[in-house]
């Protein structure tokens, strides 16, 4: 039998690109750690992630001391496990949470499998960014002095793109109401040692999810989950077990505390110098036209090049990067993201500086390429919960026989990364436009 996917990573890593990719150690940081001769079980002398008592609860003690947290729990199922533990902790019997419309699919999953009702409330659009930026946070006033009862308000900061909310305001706003705040801090891990700390732990959040994996040398897999109330921590353990494999990696649990060795030493000042190369890149992009999304409001390492602007899709700079040897992250029609860590090499840093310096705009100025996000001004109609709406028997239908069919996945295009729909909502006319303007051809609908 081929061992064709083993081949076939070998064969990619051959091609030599710069890592502006996840995972965040790129490939560089453990090089001399013989991480596979520890893929060991749960031992006498190895510990249980599930109960703690030895060196993981050790680790997990290290994490609290860094983040400056009342608790935090290892995961090597990701932030999708960190995410279905807060979402457990905080409304794990059900009932209402108002939640940000940017969020990722595993938190919708885990609202399924809780029947957990969200109330969805809306980001203000950034009108030449075309990304979902603030938290509108009237409307969010609106809903705390309404005469319903919140489990918890959730959020994710940063977005995909970048985007950061304030979350000591939210945090501020929903302790007067008695709320918890949670944050998907999916690629934020790392907002602990910019030189502002802008970490949801250190401005209020209540629970945060942190991938590691994603801005840190830690490996895939890896994410920590930081509590900071008092009333989570006691069932914290139990509602992790509750989602979490039984076989957790001991070679990811590894790498964490290695991960947390080196930011204890050296993360302060790393990340420093890392802000500075990325706002020289930065810098270098808008002198040549790329839009790049407001520094205010935005995470200071994270690369966003809006190449519209110089009349480029997302895809096509993306081959234009090839040509220069760089992987980014992600691209679509308007942007291209860019995960830079403190494991870029110097050669990384000079491909892509040349790269962007050294790019020619097209004529059009991209006009051919700027459109406005078609998102309804409405929140379109609820039909059914998610539970109902995940739980049912679906079927995929051509998106001309969609309209006023009820929605059993997400739909998600980007920009600006928010739902057209959700699993439940009716598809009306604004959202079936919307969908046939993005250029989807067919959707998972109730049956």
């Amino acid at each position: 039998m081929k061992k064709h996917f083993y081949e076939s990573l070998k064969k990619y890593k051959k091609i030599g690109r710069s890592s502006f990719h996840t995972p965040g150690h790129k490939g560089n940081f453990f090089k001399s750690r013989d991480l596979l001769g520890l893929d060991f079980t749960e031992l006498p002398l190895t510990d249980s992630l599930y109960e703690a008592v030895g060196i993981i609860a050790e680790a997990e003690k290290n994490i609290e001391k860094l983040y400056n947290s009342k608790r935090s729990l290892i995961s090597c199922g990701g932030n999708t496990l960190c995410i279905q533990t807060m979402l457990r902790l905080a409304s794990g019997n059900g009932g209402n949470i108002i939640c940000d419309r940017v969020l990722h699919r595993s938190a919708v999953s885990a609202m399924a499998l809780l029947d957990i009702n969200p109330v969805w409330i809306r980001r203000d659009f950034g009108k030449e960014s075309l990304l979902a930026e603030k938290i509108n946070m009237e409307s969010l006033k609106k809903h705390l002095n309404s005469n319903k009862s919140f489990n918890a308000f959730y959020t994710t900061s940063p977005s995909y793109y970048g985007i950061l909310q304030d979350i000591k305001e939210i945090s501020d706003l929903c302790a007067a109401h008695s709320v918890p705040v949670l944050v998907d801090n999916a690629h934020g891990s790392h907002l602990m040692f910019t030189s502002k700390n802008l970490h949801p732990v250190a401005n209020g959040a209540s629970l945060c999810a942190d991938s590691a994996h994603k801005t840190l040398p830690v490996l895939t897999g890896g994410a920590w989950l930081h509590i900071n109330d008092d009333k989570f921590i006691k069932g914290a353990k139990n509602a992790m077990a509750l989602f979490g494999s039984t076989s957790p990696s001991y070679p990811i649990m590894a790498s964490m505390d290695i991960c947390l060795s080196w930011l204890a030493s050296y993360a302060e000042k790393e990340f420093l110098n890392l802000e500075s190369r990325v706002k020289n890149i930065k810098s270098i992009a808008r002198d040549v036209g790329i839009y790049v999304p407001n520094d205010e409001i935005s995470d200071p390492v994270r690369i966003v090049l809006g190449t519209w602007k110089i009349g480029y899709s997302g895809y096509e700079f993306r081959e234009y990067l090839y040509k220069y040897k760089i992987e980014p992250e992600m691209c679509d029609e308007k942007y291209v993201i860019l995960i830079a860590t403190p494991f870029n090499t110097k050669e990384d840093w000079k491909r892509l500086k040349k790269a962007i310096s050294s790019v020619k705009p097209k004529n059009d100025n991209g006009k051919n390429l700027y459109q406005g996000c078609f998102v309804s001004d409405d929140l379109p109609e609820i039909k059914a919960s998610i539970r109902e709406a995940v739980m049912h028997e679906g079927i995929y239908v051509d998106i001309d026989h969609s309209k006023n069919r009820i929605a059993a996945d997400i739909v998600c295009p980007c920009p600006p990364g928010i739902p057209v729909v959700m699993p439940g909502e009716k598809i009306g006319e604004a959202e079936y436009e919307a969908l046939k303007r993005y250029g989807i051809s067919e959707i998972y609908v109730l049956k």
